[in-house]
């Protein structure tokens, strides 16, 4: 079994019935779950490259362990991205290619701690801040270098807001941290937009749990570009 619902690398994937299997509390956030983000040379998978992943793992709303490689993407950098980034060619020129990274970025989601609930089921899902960027990236890379997809259920903090705070426009996670007063600038580097994306999440947890909403409730929506990937949608019953 995999504590990481993720099948790549020969690893087995879980039951269908135990993927719903989440330790959720009252409101549906998941107790226990990995907060993701990455950098990269561009908007595409099938033309662009991954130069950072970031990663904390949480257990009952506390971070307990993190990931972060910079990766080489074997092209250059675009001028605009290191400008966002602050990651340049040099600063990327000795590390390992994604070929090398992604299978030890695996391995850490793989090598997951007990749960803290241990009667359920071994998962964790993914959240993301318009986390279907990073996914489509793994997924890419996943079937490029392995041949196996990158399975997942996933939470989007950008979807989570867009449902919770209508009113407001913009949903950005440079929009989220100071709104919800958790910093004033987003670094755009993969483990510090991970760790401000993981205190968004909570921050919206405890917004439900302290307001009674319980006229929201949760849905499964497949991802459009891979079966194997699921979205955890936040909606209005």
């Amino acid at each position: 079994m995999t504590y990481s619902d993720i099948n790549v690398f020969g690893r087995p994937s879980p039951s269908p019935s135990a993927t719903a299997s989440f330790n959720t509390d009252k409101s549906g956030f998941p107790r226990d779950y990995v907060t993701l983000d990455l950098e990269t040379t561009g908007f595409y998978p099938n033309r662009c490259a991954i130069t950072e992943i970031g990663a904390v793992r949480v257990r009952n709303g506390r971070v307990i362990d993190q990931f972060q490689e910079l990766i080489n993407p074997l092209r250059p950098i675009p001028a605009q991205i290191t400008a966002l980034t602050g990651i340049s060619d040099v600063m990327v020129a000795d590390c390992d290619p994604i070929d090398e990274v992604l299978p030890r970025f695996i391995d850490w989601l793989d090598d997951a701690p007990a749960l803290s609930s241990p009667e359920r089921i071994g998962i964790e899902p993914i959240v993301g801040h318009n986390v279907s960027f990073d996914l489509r990236f793994l997924d890419y890379n996943a079937r490029h270098i392995a041949g196996s997809s990158f399975m997942c259920t996933d939470y989007d903090t950008m979807q989570i807001s867009r449902v919770l705070f209508p009113e407001h426009r913009h949903h950005r996670l440079a929009d989220l941290i100071v709104r919800f007063g958790i910093a004033d600038n987003e670094e755009h580097r993969a483990l510090s937009d991970a760790i401000q994306t993981q205190e968004c999440f909570e921050w919206m947890r405890r917004y439900i749990q302290q307001h009674n909403l319980e006229h929201f409730g949760w849905r499964m929506v497949p991802a459009k570009t891979s079966a194997d990937i699921r979205h955890r949608q936040l909606v209005l019953r």
